[in-house]
């Protein structure tokens, strides 16, 4: 079958246009968002902006968990370490969610006045808080009189949360894996996970709170990598620090963006390259309490975007009266990404002078580090074998959906769900001005086709054609047309890998083709033909070339689902110009099906729908523990997707037209019984006769059942 050549048969370079195209977009919020920031002039004003910019924060992570509730706190052990004990704790953040800790105690502060203490929250090495980097931070700051919490985030130490209970085994990798599989189901839901992250840190601070040896008014904070970035996040959403301490984190986003690195799922927060928070908004939340940022001088986070993101919050600081510029300074240490021997130092210090009025005198020493095991606070090293009943962060979120998601689907018109609809997939009048690409002018442009070749393969003609489905967004397609001089209709395909599957789809085209129909197979952007240079990564990996356009789409306010989307309602505009197009259908086979579904559903033009091998609902897999990510991410789905439309809920503007699934897939990526069918589809459709899902004697078809 016929294929494109490298850059669209020479006539185009399209691999980085995708990166360009979110660049070029980034860019100009960047310089929007700079202009608001000038604009900032009085203390007033400022604090004005800072708590827009923590309602756009808690908005990007869906929220705080609404009570707290008891933390259920209990010691499982002690050990003494000379100078300071190492209380082995455990706490609920939310019921029968345990959050595994090591609380450091001077002996100097048993039985003294309260004093300060530091929540100290780790990044992403595997055993958390036993780190050996780590421990030497928390064994300097108890020695130098500090009462120091160090608590295992999500996904390390003792909390992994992807163990199966029957085999005991764990199923998802730890750390940023987990992090990011578990995190899509939240951003589905219109969620992040890095909500479980600042919750478990601000109930850690309840928890310090109940200590007798604790000051309320003197307590700090400090992480370095993924603990810099929850340092971060509780700057903006925890009042009741007095000093913090972020560590090889800080930078901007313009900077990184253009490192071309991926981060993890609880870093993305969605619609932060237009709304924020950027880098420097978490650092002026804090003003004018003090903070010191911590940087590697050869980390992969670009000190240039940190010190651009601390000069432009001192800008901020210096609003406030008595030099107020001067609470935030920085150290710099000549390493790579590392909590190492400098910035160790520098945080005792810090928190001496901040904490406790004390000169910055502290010199490091290397001290002794204890094994893992030795600091385990429950009986196997992980609280889903030690504590069977508790629950998982899977759990919490499935009740969160059920909760602010109920099943009744959502009574609206077809005109007000398409509207919803291109709006949460970032292609509708939600977008900021000038970016809108649904309604008005961008699909009014006109599209100026290139037919490049017009060959004969197998006896049947073709048409090599690329066109721009927007400025400098390059789209592919080759049209192939029956033997029959009179055809039936055009089919819009939609396969996975574009142009580039039509070898492997030989005989599905040639059926249609033997229908009498033309078959226009499209590669949308990044796929097939105009697809994306490689990260470097693989493709199905859990930080590879889709992930990373994904989430930086997303922070656009966006998504590459929406931007494909799009693309296919380009094409439909095109083959309407088309005399000989006739009436057109569309299907999608693979992540292309999700492409058609809701291209379809937008445009009411179809003639009709045919969806092969794609997930018959995204909800059942945001709910489901383990989940099949080659048919659920962001190909497939969008944050917040959830709030708008699951797949039965679109019915309502897809009927009348004919709809037939082909091979429906369940969440854990295997075709579903019939049985399965009614449980996860109908059932839904069937309680609320509005849908139209069995209106005027329409329903959808159903085929290749398991």
């Amino acid at each position: 079958m016929l294929k494109f050549g490298p850059r669209i048969d020479g006539y185009y370079d399209v691999e980085d246009q995708l990166i360009h195209y979110i660049r070029r977009r980034a860019e100009a919020a960047f310089r929007r968002r700079e202009d608001e920031r000038a604009a900032l002039t009085s203390v007033a004003a400022f604090e004005a902006y800072r708590e827009r910019m923590r309602e756009r924060f808690l908005k990007a992570i869906g929220g705080l968990p609404g009570e707290k509730t008891k933390l259920n706190a209990k010691v499982t052990g002690t050990l003494d370490r000379g100078a300071f004990t190492i209380e082995k704790v455990l706490y609920e953040s939310v019921p029968g969610f345990p959050v595994t800790a090591n609380l450091y105690v001077p002996k100097s502060r048993q039985g003294a006045a309260p004093g300060p203490a530091i929540l100290f929250v780790c990044g992403h090495a595997e055993v958390a808080k036993a780190y050996p980097g780590y421990q030497k931070v928390l064994i300097e700051l108890a020695r130098d009189g500090f009462v120091v919490l160090a608590v295992d985030p999500l996904g390390q130490g003792e909390r992994f949360q992807f163990i199966d209970e029957r085999s005991g085994e764990q199923r998802v990798n730890w750390g940023t894996t987990e992090h990011t599989y578990a995190g899509f189901q939240y951003y589905l839901a219109g969620m992040s996970i890095a909500r479980q992250f600042v919750w478990d840190g601000m109930r850690g601070i309840d928890y310090l709170l109940t200590r007798p040896e604790v000051d309320a008014q003197k307590i700090g904070v400090t992480g370095n990598s993924g603990g810099g970035v929850q340092s971060a996040f509780l700057m903006m959403a925890e009042p009741r620090l007095a000093a913090a301490m972020p560590c090889t984190f800080i930078m901007d986003y313009e900077s990184y963006l253009k490192t071309g690195q991926p981060q993890d799922g609880e870093q993305n927060l969605y619609a932060s390259f237009v709304d924020g928070p950027d880098h420097d908004d978490y650092l002026t939340a804090f003003a004018p309490k003090p903070v010191r940022v911590g940087l590697a001088a050869y980390d992969f986070f670009p000190i240039e975007g940190a010190l651009s993101a601390i000069e432009k919050a001192r800008k901020l600081y210096a609003l406030y009266p008595n030099g107020a510029e001067q609470a935030l300074d920085y150290a710099v240490a000549p390493t790579t990404h590392t909590y190492g021997t400098v910035l160790r130092e520098a945080a005792v210090n810090f928190f001496r002078r901040t904490l406790r009025g004390e000169a910055e005198s502290f010199k490091t020493v290397e001290p002794e580090t204890l094994p893992p095991e030795a600091l385990w606070v429950t009986e196997r090293g992980q609280v889903l074998r030690s504590i069977p009943e508790c629950r998982s962060v899977s759990a919490l979120l499935r009740k969160e959906i059920q909760l602010q998601l109920p099943l009744s689907p959502r009574l609206q018109s077809a005109e007000t769900l398409r509207a919803d609809l291109a709006a949460v997939l970032g292609i509708g009048e939600g977008q900021p001005e000038g970016e809108a690409h649904w309604q008005g002018a961008p699909r009014a442009r006109t599209i100026y086709p290139r037919i490049i070749a017009e060959p004969t393969v197998s006896g049947y003609k073709a048409e090599k054609i690329f066109y721009f489905s927007e400025p400098d967004v390059t789209a592919a397609a080759i049209l192939l047309h029956p033997r029959k001089p009179e055809a039936t209709g055009t089919e819009l395909l939609l396969l996975p890998n574009g142009t580039e599957s039509l070898g492997q789809e030989r005989a599905r085209v040639v059926a249609l083709l033997e229908q009498g129909k033309r078959v226009f197979v499209l590669d949308v952007r990044a796929v097939g033909a105009v697809a994306t240079r490689g990260s470097g990564r693989l493709h199905i990996e859990a930080h590879g070339t889709e992930f990373k356009l994904g989430v930086d789409a997303m922070k656009l306010r966006t998504s590459t689902l929406g931007l494909r989307v799009f693309d296919v309602l380009r094409a439909y505009d095109y083959l309407s110009t088309r005399k000989d197009a006739g009436t057109i259908g569309l299907a999608g086979v693979g992540n292309g099906a999700a492409f058609a579904l809701y291209a379809a559903a937008l445009e009411p033009g179809f003639a009709s729908l045919r969806l092969e091998s794609a997930p018959i609902s995204l909800r059942a897999a945001a709910e489901e523990r383990f989940y099949d990510t080659e048919r659920v991410n962001f190909e497939t789905g969008a944050w917040g997707l959830l709030r708008v439309a699951d797949t039965v809920d679109l019915l309502a503007v897809l009927r009348p037209r004919p709809v037939h699934f082909d091979r429906p897939l369940g969440p854990r990526g295997r075709p579903l019984s019939a049985e399965e069918l009614k449980v996860e589809f109908l059932s839904p459709a069937e309680d609320v006769g509005l849908l139209g899902a069995k209106a005027d004697g329409w329903s959808p078809s159903f085929g290749g059942l398991a």
